[in-house]
């Protein structure tokens, strides 16, 4: 026969938290007997039934199933063309084709604007149009094509493929390892240089922004392709037997940075974006002296207004 239920103070349950408080406080002894046996705890358990098992088991089929499609809906949703992210690709993408196809047309009105300036300086004065390329040619505002030599530097080394993790690259090669590059071909002889297509100038910047080497602000990406116009077998010799080319071989020793040089006669570098114009003009000292009036108030600091009277 089941044991008849045991009371506990103010008729709580045995096993309500508020029964053992009071039980600790009044008889701590007698609370192993409040709590009962594991037989009684099993006894006021549910039954193992097979039922129970097979409605268990549907339910957490059915958990499972809402839970992989809520989890499919989310995705479909992310990789929709309605979705945001889609949307803010379309947009870059957009901008890029935008961009292009600015640059695109701004070379050709600098090419007609080319030709109609050469036009009007040969008709005015002959020696004009040279001096006017020489300076161009100086302020790579105009492209070239010729002999010359290519310093292909190659920094992306794989990196091994991880669980989860796709195979990647990693950039060794800095802004500073161009810097010395592009220095040591001009110290070698070269007329023009461009790195991966942008021209360089005596104004350009070479500069790393998070890992992105940019040249004039526009990033480029490995492999970094050098041309130098020129005598191409001259300069190769003469960087690899100056301080540019120890400094090349070492980073190739101890990074792993793959150098290769090839010399060719039919090679060319773009015209830099144009810039802004500038003009600045001096007097002489005596000439403006000169022009001043001494009697001007503008001019002359110790001059004053004066009151005349009839």
């Amino acid at each position: 026969m089941p044991e008849p239920s045991r009371e506990t103070p103010h008729g709580e349950t045995p096993y309500s938290p508020m029964s053992l408080l009071r039980a600790l406080t009044s008889s701590p002894l007698d609370v192993d007997e409040l709590r009962g046996t594991e037989e009684d705890s099993e006894a006021d358990s549910h039954p193992d039934t097979p039922a129970s098992r097979v409605v268990t088991l549907v339910i957490a089929v059915l958990l499972g199933l809402a839970v992989a499609v809520a989890v499919t809906n989310l995705r479909a949703d992310a990789v929709s063309e309605d979705s945001p992210r889609a949307a803010l690709e379309q947009e870059v993408r957009d901008s890029r084709a935008h961009a292009v196809g600015l640059e695109q047309r701004q070379e050709e009105l600098q090419s007609e604007i080319s030709a109609l300036q050469e036009d009007v300086l040969q008709s005015s004065d002959s020696a004009a149009a040279a001096r006017l390329s020489t300076y161009e040619n100086a302020t790579a505002s105009t492209a070239l094509s010729g002999p010359g030599v290519v310093l292909q530097v190659e920094d992306s080394a794989p990196l091994p493929a991880s669980p989860g993790v796709a195979e990647g690259t990693v950039n060794r090669a800095t802004d500073e390892d161009l810097q010395i590059a592009v220095n040591g071909l001009w110290a070698a002889g070269a007329e023009a240089i461009a790195v991966n297509g942008q021209r360089i100038s005596a104004s350009s910047a070479i500069r790393t922004a998070g890992s992105a080497v940019l040249v004039d602000l526009r990033p480029i990406s490995p492999p970094y392709r050098i041309v130098a116009l020129g005598d191409g077998a001259a300069i190769e010799q003469a960087v690899q037997a100056e301080a540019t080319g120890e400094y090349l071989s070492e980073i190739s020793s101890r990074f792993g940075i793959v150098l290769s040089w090839e010399t060719s006669e039919d090679l060319s570098v773009p015209a830099r974006a144009p810039a802004a114009l500038r003009e600045a003009s001096a007097t002489p000292p005596d000439e403006a002296d000169a022009d001043a009036s001494p009697t001007d108030p503008d001019t002359d600091p110790g001059a004053t207004d004066k009151e005349t009277t009839p």
